[in-house]
Order: structure tokens, then sequence, then C-alpha cells
């Protein structure tokens, strides 16, 4: 889940790290109360690259002015017009930290550039440190690294503590990422977190009920389309996209391999399934019933069903796909494909699933790419047709 500056900067407050003071409102639905020509209006999105896009502005001598361009070039973009009115903060130096899930490691990273701001990636001045996975860290072991990397020497004892902070708050709050640019330094040496930007991992959120971000679920909700929002509900994962098959799959790998197969035969997928992260219980009736009703767009062609399991009992999963070809056959033509390991074949084997679906009228397959060439096959002919 990726959190908005406010939610973001709501974190660092709780493990005291240092934020401009602010406070946060709706256009149109709060008062934005007085604010001074000095202040800093940003906008509260989830993407990136506000500054460019105008998003983010000094209130200057006509505030209302400043929140309505603002909260007009939301409006255009579909967003709610949420702004967060911030103090000025005079400094000196900009600087970029971060702390990022290395996921070919799969451990943390300390990022860190002597020269923060806009087009952090372009500057080529940033210095990584890898993290041990699971000890504990602490403000001294920072020092050497803040010195070869640059660091103003003023700021270098406060740098290693807010690192440290970073750490362990990246630890704690089960986050794949925390960034903070620019990072500020003040002619008196203090820092400040003038941006911040986080990632948590959806994986763990059970843990932390108690931190519900409910501004950054509000705009993520804005990113999703109703279907998307209830399959988040329903404990899976659903992506939409222009197409003509609703494909049905398990694993962002499998599911990608695919898609590329359906493009090469001139398809192109329209829906993308999986099982979202932590989640509890099953989800295959869930997602065969979303599967129908997107079927039923003129825009689909056909339904392609593909998976290949390792470890858990086909039965269930083929059992129960049969009751629903049978009680609620499918709006558009539909193919299916299984393979399995011997482990999923305990009760059922691979070979007696594909027969049991062949004999219930629609082609089944071991592999993808024989799929999808009958799949090709039967629009060329002009055969593509439901069953019965």
């Amino acid at each position: 889940m990726d959190l908005c500056e406010w939610d973001a900067k709501s974190l660092l407050r709780a493990y005291g790290l240092p934020v401009p003071h602010a406070r946060l409102f709706e256009r149109e639905v709060d008062a934005p109360g007085e604010i001074a020509a000095t202040g800093i209006i940003k906008a509260q999105t989830l993407f990136g690259g506000r500054g460019k896009a105008g998003l983010v502005r000094l209130a200057g001598d006509d505030p209302e002015a400043t929140v309505a361009i603002i909260g007009n070039a939301l409006a255009e973009r579909g967003l709610p017009q949420v702004m967060m009115i911030e103090q000025a903060s005079a400094f000196e130096t900009e600087l970029y930290i971060s702390v990022v899930l290395d996921d070919l490691a799969g451990t943390p990273a300390l990022m860190f550039s002597n020269r923060g701001g806009i087009d952090i990636e372009d500057n080529g001045n940033v210095h990584s440190l890898p993290l041990p996975a699971g000890s504990g860290v602490y403000a001294h072991e920072f020092v050497d690294f803040f010195i070869s990397a640059g660091a103003p020497t003023a700021a270098g004892a406060r740098l290693a503590r807010l690192a440290a902070d970073l750490v362990r708050m990246f630890r704690h709050e089960d986050m794949t990422m925390i960034e903070i640019n620019p990072l500020v330094v003040t002619g008196e040496g203090r820092l400040m977190a003038l941006d911040c930007k986080a990632t948590l991992d959806d994986s763990a959120r059970y843990r932390h009920r108690d931190r519900p971000f409910d501004l950054s679920r509000r705009l993520t909700d804005f990113k999703l389309s109703p279907d998307e929002c209830r399959a988040r509900d329903a404990g899976y994962v659903l992506v939409q996209s222009p197409g003509d098959v609703v494909l049905i799959t398990a694993g962002a790998g499998l599911g990608m391999m695919v898609a590329d197969l359906l493009a090469d035969s001139g398809f192109k997928a329209a829906t993308f399934f999986d099982n979202a992260s932590g989640a509890r219980g099953e989800t295959a009736e869930a997602r065969l019933e979303m599967a129908w009703k997107l079927a039923e767009s003129d825009e689909i062609k056909a339904i392609m069903f593909y998976q290949a399991l390792s470890t858990r009992d086909l039965a269930p999963r083929v059992m129960g796909l049969l009751e629903r070809l049978k009680a609620a056959p499918p709006p558009k033509p539909f193919y299916f494909g299984l393979s399995a390991s011997f482990v999923a074949e305990k009760t059922m084997s691979a070979i007696a699933a594909r027969e049991a679906i062949t004999a219930a009228g629609y082609p089944a397959f071991e592999l993808p790419e024989q799929v999808v060439e009958r799949m090709a096959a039967d629009r060329d002919a002009g055969t593509m047709r439901r069953a019965g």
C-alpha cells in the first residue's frame, strides 16, 4: 500500500522524526482557514512529480486562488481535492535518504545522496549501504557511510541518528520503502523532512490495524475500478485493462507469460487475477463469479482459465469449476488449461481433471500455448462459440 505524504509524515512524527507543522483540508468540504503567504500548499496524491505538475505551490499573496488552481487540477484528474498546508522551512542544503527493500538480497538497504530534490534519479550520486536482515542497527554504524557519501559535516551525527530511526521504523511498520526527499539541513545543522513517501507490505497489514491510513486508502480507491475495489474487499487481486480475453490465472509470472502468449496470437488479456497478499480463506468461487461478470462485456471474445498447481490439491478446484460450468455456463467461449505436480494430484490426476472438463463440453489442455493455439484456430475458423 502506497502512502501519501500526509500519512507518511504521520509515521515520521510517531517516531519522533523532524517534519514541518502542517494541517490537512479538503476543498469544498472543509474551511482552509487562514493561510500565510509563505505557506506551502501541497496536493495529496499517490503519484510523484507533483511539483512539476503544479500541484505543490507557495500560497503567495492570494492563497485562495492558489488553492483553487491546485483543486481544479486535482478535479480534472478525477481526484479528491485534498491538500496539506505546510509551514515553510528555511534551509541551506537538500539531501536524499531512503530505506528500500533489496528484492534480490531480501534485506533492507540504506540509500543516500548529498544532492536531494527533483530528479534525484538523474544526479548519479546515490550511495547504498546493505543492512543486516534481522539484527538491530545503531547510529554509530552509519557514521563512516555518511562521511564517504559526502554528507555535510555539521549534520553527520544527526544523519546517523535519523538513519537508525528510519531503519527501525522500516522494520517495525513492515515497509518495503520509506523515502525522504528532500531532507534539508538548516543553518543550525538541524534536519527537516520536507517531503516523504512510503510503501507498506500489504501482507503484514493485519499487524497494524491501529494505523488505517484512511486518506491513502481513499486515494488508492480512486485508482481502482469498482470491480477492482470489490475484488480487493473479497480478498483477491483483480487488475483490469483494455482487452478481449478474460484471463484467469494465479501468480504474476504465470499471468504475464500467458498474457504474452495471447498477445503473440492477436489477443489481449483484459484481466489479471491473483491471491491478495496475506489473504485468508478461499476466493476461487468469487474470482470465477467476477470473471463471468466481466465476460458479459461486448468487447470480450473468450474466457481463458489456466493454472499450474504445485502443492495445493487440484480436485476441489476442478470440482468447483465443474459445478459452476454446469450451474452457470460462461457467457463467452471457455478454454481450460491445467498442469500439476504429483503433490497436487492427491485425489485427482491432472489428466482426469482435463478429461472431466472436456466431457463437460469445453476444450482442455495441459500447456498454455496449446490453449492459446486452440483459441486462435477457433477465431480464425469462425468457430469460437459458447459451449451448449
